[in-house]
């Protein structure tokens, strides 16, 4: 289907193509070329999911788990997903609060569904992940990029919060550890921004897919801090379960 051909909605015009999957593509016509490629493009282990992963997938696709799943996702995941905070973290998290999606970017399209109004003004730290602002765009919001340097740790302050929100603005789109940065929001910090948050009833969406790559001090989860957020992250990253496309909020 050629796009041109189509009347596309207007939105579009706000929405740029997502470059390093353009050159994820260009690097794959070389290698069909016959050129030997070192793939750093895009945020993926260089190793694949765990042997009793691919043995457990293997043994439910015999059993027949193969079929449509409830809407919030298979309840078993859901129920393990919740005991992972347990453990991992010391919260306690309801299954029934967990929504497993088809990876983080399926999680954050559909908290940006529920949340982000038509003309609602989203704020993000800049540098940040390039799609986060796009998903935005798509239900007609506007990211309104912050420039966040090493002085803030390339993240949102509260400071900047109070400072930035306006007569439009609804909430804020984070991500810790940051895409592309790698960087953590202290906790002291990220439980001052989520309180300003709270106090102008607007919405915390709070990216966590790089949660357990923390290597200088234990991951803080921002469900630990404060209930009034919505958290996103996937099995992709610290499970290497990239392909999988296994995300929840």
């Amino acid at each position: 289907m050629d796009l041109q051909r189509l009347a596309t909605a207007s939105r579009l015009a706000n929405i740029d193509a997502f470059h390093v999957m353009e050159l994820a593509k260009q690097a794959a016509e070389l290698e069909r070329a016959g050129r030997h490629i070192i793939h750093m493009g895009i945020g993926e282990p260089d190793f694949t999911a765990a042997a009793p992963v691919i043995h457990a997938a293997e043994a439910a696709m015999r059993r027949g788990v193969t079929q449509y799943t409830g809407a919030l996702g298979i309840h078993a995941l859901r129920e393990a997903i919740a005991g992972y905070y347990k453990t991992a973290y010391g919260i306690d998290v309801p299954a029934r609060r967990v929504i497993v999606t088809a990876g983080a970017s399926g999680a954050l399209l559909l908290a940006c569904a529920v949340l982000v109004e038509i003309g609602a003004e989203v704020l993000m730290p800049d540098p940040s992940y390039p799609c986060n602002r796009h998903f935005v765009a798509a239900f007609d919001g506007h990211a309104k990029m912050i420039p966040s340097g090493p002085e803030e740790r390339f993240q949102l302050t509260a400071a900047q919060v109070v400072e930035h929100w306006g007569e439009n603005t609804r909430g804020v789109l984070l991500a810790s550890p940051s895409n592309p940065t790698g960087t953590s929001i202290l906790p002291d910090e990220l439980k001052a921004i989520l309180a300003e948050v709270r106090k102008r009833q607007g919405f915390a969406i709070l990216d966590e897919i790089y949660q357990g790559l923390s290597y200088d001090a234990p991951p803080v989860s921002a469900l630990s801090l404060d209930d009034n957020v919505v958290t996103v992250n996937s099995f992709s990253k610290y499970f290497n379960m990239t392909g999988w496309r296994l995300g929840w909020l």
